[in-house]
């Protein structure tokens, strides 16, 4: 048996800094009007070099999503506190762009390939768990935790709309009262 290795030119960009650039971009202009040329032309590289590194515009959506959610800076322990400090982050007025792009790509998923949905799904599925672990012992955990990602996606959409710092900051805080959080 044969074993051959590919041989290429070594890679002379920044992986992290090209990853940046296409969160960038699936963030502001969604997964579906976000072209390959667009990504390695905004990254500065040729499109060999791209496909060298990504593969397919699926896997460099994959990873940026990964790079995005791993750099959100949201709460990772369960805990009500942890609740009131997810909303009170995606209601900072200095939040660019406006929105979220695991809310962005949600819109888009009939447009993504199966292993792109799944992981929208998932994450969004998680973001539910991680609410429900927040509420654990509550009769009701379950479906507040629904309403809790309900509210953050409807915040994520309504900033990108446009709506002013004071109305998303009003919906989170009715969000809270709704769970008994407030």
């Amino acid at each position: 048996m044969h074993y051959y290795l590919r041989m290429g030119r070594p890679r002379d960009f920044d992986l992290d800094a090209a990853l940046d650039v296409a969160v960038e971009l699936f963030w502001r202009q969604g997964y579906e009007a976000t072209s390959v040329r667009a990504l390695a032309d905004a990254m500065g590289i040729r499109l060999g070099s791209f496909y060298a590194a990504f593969e397919s515009k699926e896997a460099c959506f994959r990873r940026a999503l990964g790079r995005y959610l791993a750099q959100q800076g949201l709460p990772a322990t369960p805990s009500t506190d942890a609740v009131r400090a997810w909303l009170k982050a995606i209601v900072d007025p200095k939040r660019q762009p406006k929105g979220c792009l695991l809310v962005v790509s949600a819109g888009e998923h009939p447009s993504l390939a199966p292993e792109s949905q799944a992981a929208v799904t998932n994450r969004v599925r998680g973001m539910q768990d991680f609410f429900a672990a927040c509420l654990a012992g509550r009769p009701s955990a379950r479906e507040d935790a629904a309403l809790l990602a309900a509210a953050v996606v409807g915040i994520h959409v309504m900033a990108r709309a446009g709506v002013g710092p004071t109305e998303l900051k009003r919906a989170a805080r009715r969000a809270l009262d709704a769970v008994g959080l407030g």
